[in-house]
């Protein structure tokens, strides 16, 4: 009975893509025959000019952004590389300061 089941399911679901796709794509295609060489659907060189102007100011301040926060990361990780330097030789000074009093004792 699921065997049965399933395969009705997979038959109804390949019928329902069959059904929906030349529809959408025949759809589109009119859309762009009917379109093309329209006067609006063409852009000007000015406008063509002013569009690749804006995607390089995007993509530069995209650029811009992560170079930030680059470094950003690199000043944070700095400061904890420095104050674990610090530390380290914080203990290696009271370590010293320990064996020269197990010395004089």
């Amino acid at each position: 009975m699921k065997k049965l089941k399933l395969f009705f399911t997979i038959i109804t679901l390949i019928i329902f893509f069959i059904g929906c796709t030349p529809k959408t794509a025949g759809m589109d295609s009119a859309y762009l025959n009917k379109n093309r060489g329209a006067p609006g659907a063409q852009i000007s060189a000015a406008e063509a000019e002013q569009y690749h102007r804006q995607q390089a100011l995007t993509a530069d301040e995209i650029r811009l952004e992560n170079m930030k926060r680059r470094q950003t990361t690199d000043s944070i990780e700095e400061g904890a590389s420095a104050v674990s330097s610090t530390s380290h030789a914080i203990e290696d000074g009271v370590s010293a300061i320990r064996t020269l009093k197990g010395l004089f004792n």
